[in-house]
């Protein structure tokens, strides 16, 4: 989670990034912000897409043993297959965008009282 934060690199968290932060979920961040915040979960490595593993591995946190290994590489590999537009093998941010953009990410990341 440091690493989301840290937007610098410098692998610490000062205040200004940490209330730069938590502005993506706030009442007045904008939705393009959360979808930045929330694109930064699944991009571990910060190489602006998410690959295959990455996308294992953000999952496999969530879901735990609920699903078998083969289980979530099948929802991973048809996942990237569907949101992978220019079939490179990975989501960038704009494919991700496209990918959610049906759901309500503003809502579900925003706390009311930030």
């Amino acid at each position: 989670m440091i690493a989301i934060f840290d937007e610098d690199g410098g692998g610490d968290v000062d205040f200004k990034e940490f209330v730069s932060g938590l502005s993506a979920f706030s009442s007045r961040g904008n939705k393009e912000e959360k979808l930045r915040f929330a694109f930064k979960v699944y991009d571990i490595d910060r190489d602006g897409y998410i690959s295959n593993g990455e996308l294992f591995i953000v999952l496999k946190m969530m879901v735990g043993s609920n699903l078998k290994d083969h289980q979530l590489q099948q929802i991973v590999d048809k996942t990237i297959m569907e949101a992978d537009e220019d079939q490179d093998g990975k989501i960038s941010f704009e494919e991700f965008a496209k990918m959610v953009e049906n759901t309500d990410v503003s809502m579900s990341m925003t706390l009311d009282s930030i």
